[in-house]
């Protein structure tokens, strides 16, 4: 778990949504926070829902969580969880890739802002035939 810590350690994870499962892969991740950020967030009222159970909290050297990590990338987990999150306020499912290189919520942002800038960037596509959707866009069947 330490040596997840280490600035010269990076992380790297490639999953393809039409083949992977979300809740599987990536839905489990925590959020990773050091101990002076929750001391921030709860000085502001805020991450009041945070408990042990969901989020990972680090202090300068070290994971204070006795279990460790639910698995060895579950902070990139975390990020890609950020990401997906974070692109979900186009409002719109995405056809496409996202490549992040130490992402956060501020780089994701401004990469909202600059494609929505960038009509020529996007194309907005529609299924007539649902077969020839990509899986994602598939809706669930309602039980009958």
């Amino acid at each position: 778990f330490d040596r997840l810590l280490c600035k010269a350690d990076s992380q790297h994870l490639e999953l393809d949504f039409s083949t992977t499962s979300f809740v599987r892969e990536v839905s489990r991740a925590r959020s990773i926070d050091s101990m002076h950020e929750i001391e921030q967030f709860r000085a502001r009222q805020l991450a009041l829902g945070g408990s042990p159970d969901n989020a990972v909290v680090l202090d300068n050297f070290r994971g204070l969580r006795e279990d460790g990590l639910r698995n060895g990338d579950e902070l990139v987990r975390h990020r890609i969880l950020d990401a997906i999150g974070d692109l979900y306020l186009l409002g719109h499912s995405l056809i496409g890739a996202y490549n992040g290189y130490q992402s956060g919520r501020a780089l994701n942002h401004k990469l909202l802002r600059a494609l929505l800038a960038d009509r020529s960037a996007w194309e907005q596509v529609t299924f007539e035939d649902v077969s020839s959707s990509p899986t994602s866009f598939l809706q669930p069947v309602p039980a009958s």
